[in-house]
């Protein structure tokens, strides 16, 4: 099957994960940009786009990337960042990080470069390195038999 890598930031980089997670023979190589892991609690604080999705929170919730990792069939090459002033989302950022940590996931990330917070300027500032990294595991993948 085509390898092909996703990339995404904020709710685009939560997305990127759980469809790596859901597909990772797929989409064996992911980063993201301070995900939004535990978007649930936007539903909390009323969307109406994720109200329209999902009944209530805990539906959602049970829909995050965390949940659908799976300890013997995840993507090969994860990378994920988020700015400790991020106060929004670094908490689930650093969660994620602990469950991959203790299911034995090999992944990168940096939770602890600070360049503005959940910003554009904080994606410029990490972007060489992400794309570096989706170029480098890119290139094993290929090289993979």
């Amino acid at each position: 099957p085509p390898r092909i890598a996703l990339m995404g930031a904020s709710m685009g980089g939560q997305g990127a994960l759980r469809l790596s997670y859901k597909r990772p023979n797929i989409f064996p190589v992911v980063a993201a940009f301070f995900p939004a892991i535990d978007f649930q609690i936007r539903i909390e604080e009323g969307d109406k786009n994720l109200l329209s999705m999902y009944r209530d929170a805990e539906d959602a919730r049970q829909d995050t990337a965390t949940l659908h990792i799976h300890p013997l069939n995840w993507p090969r090459h994860q990378w994920f960042c988020c700015d400790p002033i991020d106060y929004r989302w670094h908490v689930s950022a650093d969660r994620l990080r602990m469950k991959l940590f203790s299911l034995g996931v090999l992944h990168e990330c940096d939770l602890e470069t600070s360049a503005g917070g959940h910003t554009w300027e904080y994606v410029e500032h990490m972007a060489e390195r992400a794309v570096g990294f989706v170029a480098e595991s890119l290139e094993q993948e290929r090289l993979r038999v």
